[in-house]
Parts: C-alpha cells; sequence; structure tokens
C-alpha cells in the first residue's frame, strides 16, 4: 500500500502527529509520503498513485484552517473515488471539533475523495492559555499510544475509524468562522518589540504564507496571515505583540518530557469533562488491544 498525507501544522503538534503515522506506516511496509501543504507547488495536485490520501491539520475556531481549505480545492478530480482519511489536533476534545471536517470533506468528495476514516488527537496549546508540562507530557503519551493503534487498526487492517458528531453543529461551526473576516486584520496588527527582537528572523522565514516581510529595517505584516501562531509561538525572545489576541499569546516550545518539578495548573477546571472523556475513549481502545 502507498499513502499520501497532506498536512498544514502551525507550530509543529500536526507535524508531529504525521510523521508517527509515517513511523507506524513503514512498521507494516506501508509506504507514507509526507506533504506539508505550503510546501506543495504544484496548481493541481495529482493524488491518482496512492491507495489512500489523508488530509491532516490543527483545529482553528473548530474549523479547518482557510489555507489548507484552499489547498484541498487544487487536488485534481478524480475518474474513481478513492478513500480519504482526516487527522485534525486540537487543544481540547470537543463535538464541534470533531465536525471540523466538514467543509474540507465536501470538497475532496467533488474530486472524489471519500472520507472514510477520521482521528483527533489531543496535543497542547499555541494559542489562548499554555498547558502545563506535565499535561502536554501525558497528550504526547496519548497521541503516540493512539496514533500506532489507528495505523495498525486502519492502514494494516482496513478498519475505519468515525468520530462521534451531531449535523446540528455544523450551522454554529459555519458561524464563526473567525479567520474568513479575523485572520487577516490578526496579521495586520502584529507588531513586534524592537527592544526584545534580535532579528533573528525566524517569524520571517517560516510563515506558511510569507506574511512577514522585512525591508529598510522594519518588519511589515501583509494580508495573508492564516492565524498558525508559528511567528508567536517561536519567537526566542518573545517580541511579539499580537492584537486583541495579546492575552492568548503562547510562547515557546514544549518539552514533550516528564517534568521533574509539577507545575501549578492554573486551567485544571477548564474543559474538565472533554479531557476525561478522551483519555477514558482512549485507556478502552488501548486496553481492548490489550486484552
Amino acid at each position: 500500500m502507498k499513502i499520501a498525507i497532506y498536512y498544514f501544522s502551525g507550530t509543529g503538534n500536526t507535524e508531529l502527529v504525521c510523521k508517527k503515522w509515517a513511523e507506524e506506516a513503514k512498521k507494516h511496509h506501508i509506504e507514507c509520503d509526507l506533504f506539508k501543504v505550503e510546501d506543495v507547488k504544484e496548481e493541481k495536485i495529482d493524488v491518482s498513485n496512492y491507495d489512500k490520501v489523508g488530509i491532516a491539520y490543527p483545529i482553528h475556531a473548530f474549523n479547518a484552517p482557510r489555507v489548507l481549505w484552499k489547498f484541498t480545492t487544487r487536488i485534481a478530480k478524480l475518474s474513481a473515488k478513492k478513500p480519504a482519511f482526516i487527522i485534525m489536533v486540537s487543544g481540547e476534545y470537543m463535538t464541534l471539533n470533531h465536525s471540523s471536517d466538514y467543509k474540507v470533506a465536501r470538497i475532496l468528495k467533488r474530486r472524489n475523495l471519500v472520507i472514510e476514516s477520521e482521528y483527533h488527537y489531543l496535543m497542547p496549546y499555541n494559542m489562548i492559555f499554555r498547558h502545563t508540562e506535565k499535561r502536554a507530557y501525558e497528550m504526547y503519551k496519548t497521541m503516540l499510544a493512539l496514533s500506532e493503534l489507528d495505523v495498525k487498526e486502519y492502514l494494516a487492517e482496513n478498519k475505519p475509524h468515525k468520530l462521534k458528531e451531531h449535523l446540528s453543529v455544523h450551522f454554529f461551526i459555519w458561524l464563526i468562522r473567525i479567520e474568513q473576516l479575523y485572520a487577516p486584520l490578526y496579521g495586520k496588527m502584529l507588531r513586534i518589540k524592537k527592544k526584545k527582537c534580535i532579528k533573528c528572523m525566524k517569524c520571517v522565514n517560516s510563515c506558511p504564507l510569507n506574511n512577514i516581510k522585512y525591508a529598510d529595517g522594519k518588519f511589515k505584516f501583509g494580508w495573508h496571515c492564516t492565524l498558525c501562531a508559528r511567528c508567536s509561538f517561536n519567537c526566542p525572545t518573545n517580541a511579539f505583540s499580537c492584537g486583541f489576541l495579546q492575552f492568548w499569546k503562547v510562547n515557546g516550545r514544549y518539552k514533550f518530557k516528564e517534568p521533574e518539578i509539577e507545575e501549578v495548573d492554573k486551567h485544571k477546571r477548564y474543559c474538565k469533562k472533554s479531557y476525561i472523556r478522551y483519555y477514558k475513549e482512549a485507556s478502552e481502545r488501548l486496553n481492548q488491544i490489550e486484552k
């Protein structure tokens, strides 16, 4: 079997998941090609040589990122139906997030790519607030274990997995597609604090849409921001000011290791039931395999 996974990853969480899928696929003698959305330059993308096609993304406000929507429209229509699967990554396990692929699935269907399997993994926030290193490590460990199981069941044993969702949420999700209007404005509101900036150019070089320019000693921001937070999250000196979302800004990569000193979790009540449900479902699935 030969599969392709096209992914968009803001600060690296989705990329970690996709690399784990590729690693597990190799164990089952399945060829898995990974493609970063921003690196795919072809106007029309031919996926006819693959047996299955995966689309992976971080969930932004209960939706797939706008850059991912636009990418899927570039996939060439196939002459016959082909199975596809969705990998979604977010910081909370909610039914609204399960339905984030609604628009993507419709676009893919018109290209004869039919979604037969969906996967949702929790990974720590890069915006809203910073998870503790303990919580981040728990998410990471669970993602690794579930990915191993999902690849085995879906790719090796051909057992699809569908997420529970309710059609009633689709209208609500449509209403809160904030990226359609707000993301470009957010990009224009970004500012860099001169006293903190060391001009490493990480933000300029890593922006997936080339929205950040540096010329004549000044940083300039365009209208193509996709709210991935890659620039502010990875800034080594925390030099970014993020407009209305300044208080939601998260800076600095997670270690994904068991912390030696446990931090105080100031957000332990946040989406508490959804976290409990996620880990319970994960534990039940993993325990079932062990039995």
